[in-house]
Formats: structure tokens, sequence, C-alpha cells
């Protein structure tokens, strides 16, 4: 048996015979199925053996395919990956050459082009769909991934569409109790999964604003969270506020969003005229959220004194609100982008 691992922008190559796809799903029984297509239809030619496993008897034009929901559901069900190969139907090779693609956490999406498969001289040709590889994130980044491909309708924006993100995290005296309780830190992570969907190809870019600001250097999305809390445990807490400071450079060609951590909706919350900038609250009293002119969120700390990201992953339906609130603007700027996942 020979297997090819399809990560990337890559391709394997199989002998010109039926072809079975099947998918291994971990998360809810029934929560995806697979389907195949033609010219964004169904391929007659394929048969469904079961929801998860294709029969392509004779592949003599380009088959695209996809995982859907399955029973019914509109997304998939937090919590799926799906784990998709492609092989040699045969009854007589126990161990028959395949094809893998690397596996997907498809959470709050409604469709995932996996890869196309067609005619290549004398062989067949398995391309992966799946052109940037998982990254891999905590529960809450992860829970913010999924929100976000829920609210966008994508795995990942295309690239062309992509939005950068600059934080700007309040380091006022009134600030040091959500650094300390996990609140900045939990809100840190939700950036980190909402980034992966928006702006994969590039990391966020953090500020610390207050008595004196300073530019972080630039982490993996899934260091985020934990260097900036680093950054701020050594920082020096002082007085006042101004989301307008910026210690960031300008980037030409890269559309950019502003997300500003504070406990105090005034003055951020009217994001300064920026279409794409929101405010983060971390706090208890949900106030901000009554100002019509408030662009953005609240993520409460937890009510027992808890750590926040621990409270946010028991009550998850405050991650979803919060991740809809800070892309509220991009939608309205660009609309859902369902049905040009990668």
């Amino acid at each position: 048996m020979v297997t090819h691992v399809l990560d990337g922008k890559s391709r394997a190559h199989l002998p010109r015979r039926p072809l079975a796809v099947s998918m291994a799903v971990v998360g809810e029984p029934g929560s995806a199925a697979l389907a195949a297509r033609m010219n964004g239809n169904a391929d007659p030619s394929a048969i469904v053996h079961s929801p998860v496993l294709l029969i392509l008897p004779r592949v003599q034009h380009e088959t695209l395919i996809v995982a859907v929901p399955g029973e019914g559901r509109s997304t998939f069900p937090t919590g799926t990956t799906i784990h998709v190969s492609v092989a040699v139907d045969s009854a007589q090779d126990p161990d028959p050459d395949r094809a893998q693609l690397t596996a997907r956490d498809v959470s709050g999406l409604s469709y995932l082009e996996l890869a196309t498969i067609g005619p290549d001289g004398d062989r067949l040709a398995v391309t992966t769909r799946l052109e940037d590889p998982e990254v891999p994130l905590g529960p809450l980044a992860s829970r913010a991934r999924a929100a976000a491909r829920a609210v966008l309708g994508v795995d990942q924006v295309p690239d062309e569409r992509q939005t950068g993100i600059d934080v700007r995290v309040d380091t006022s005296l009134s600030m040091l109790g959500s650094v300390r309780n996990g609140g900045v830190h939990a809100i840190m992570d939700i950036v980190a999964g909402i980034s992966s969907v928006v702006s994969a190809d590039e990391v966020p870019r953090v500020s610390l604003i207050g008595h004196r600001s300073v530019g972080l250097p630039a982490v993996d999305v899934t260091e985020l969270a934990a260097r900036t809390q680093e950054a701020l445990l050594s920082s020096k807490f002082g007085v006042g506020f101004d989301p307008s400071v910026t210690t960031e450079g300008s980037v030409s060609g890269v559309r950019r969003m502003t997300v500003s951590i504070t406990d105090s909706a005034s003055g951020a919350s009217l994001g300064g005229g920026d279409p794409l900038a929101v405010t983060v609250v971390v706090s208890p009293s949900r106030a901000a959220l009554s100002s019509p002119e408030f662009v953005g969120a609240v993520v409460p700390p937890s009510p027992n004194g808890g750590d926040t990201s621990e409270f946010l992953l028991g009550d998850p339906e405050i991650v979803d609100q919060v991740v809809e609130a800070v892309l509220r603007p991009l939608v309205h700027n660009n609309g859902r982008l369902s049905g040009t996942v990668s």
C-alpha cells in the first residue's frame, strides 16, 4: 500500500480504478456527510453507500468532494473534526493505495470543499482543496474560530478579502483585576480564534496603551493570549486609555480592524469614525450594550471569582455572542462569505 498525505496545495495520483471516499467523524454521530458534485450539482456517477462512504465506479470527469452537515443540520456542530481518505476500491486488496487528507475541524461551517478527483493521463489525480493547514488552538480559541466560521460562512476568508487585526489593550490601573482574573487572556484567545479565520496569513498586532504605550513582538496565534498576559503582568499600569494611540506602522494594501480591550466603553466605543473599530469591554456590567453608539461586545468575569476562560467555556453561547458582535462591522462591510470556502 502507498499512502499519500495531502496537505497544503498538494496532489496525489492513484491507479485509474474505482475509488472509495470515506470519512471518519470525531464529534456528534451523524454530524457530517460526504457528497460528490459536478458543475455545482450532485454527481450522478457517484454511489452513496452511506453518509460517510462514497463509491466512484468510473472517474471520467473532474468530481468535487465536499463535506456537508448531516441529518438536516444547517451547520456542523461545535467539536466536529473530519478525517477523509480516497482509496482504490478493491475487495481483493485489504490495504489499497490511498490519499489521506489532513484532519479538519469544521465546527460552525455549513459546507467545506475537500478535494477534486479527475483523470490525469492513465491515472487519477486527487487534489486537496484544503490549501491552508489547520492551526491547532486551545479550547476557547477553537470555540471562537468555530463561531467566526459560522458568522462568515467560510473556513478561512479568501486572501483578497483578509483583514488584519490590531489589538489595543487598556493598561489603566482599573484593568489590573481583569488581567489577574484572566479576562484579558480570555479575550485574546477569542481574538486568536477570529484571526485564524479572517487573517490567517498575518498574526494580530498587539499594543499596550496607557501610562506607557508599547507594541508587543509578533507571535503566532497559538501563543497570542499567553504572551500578551506575560507582557501585561510585567507592565506598569497607570492612568488613562486613549484608543487612538497606535504603536503599529502602516501596512499598505492590507485592510485592518481595530479591537480595543478596556473596562469602560467611553471613548473607544465610537471607534473614532473607523468603520472596522470595535471595543470589547471586560466588565460584569452590560451597560455599554444599551448605548446605540456602542460597537462591540461585553465579556463578563466569572461570577464566583474564578478563571474567566473556564467560565466562558462553561457558557459557550457568550463566546458566540462576543464573536458575532466583534465581526458585525466586517459582515456589514462585506456580507456573509458563504460559498467561497477554501
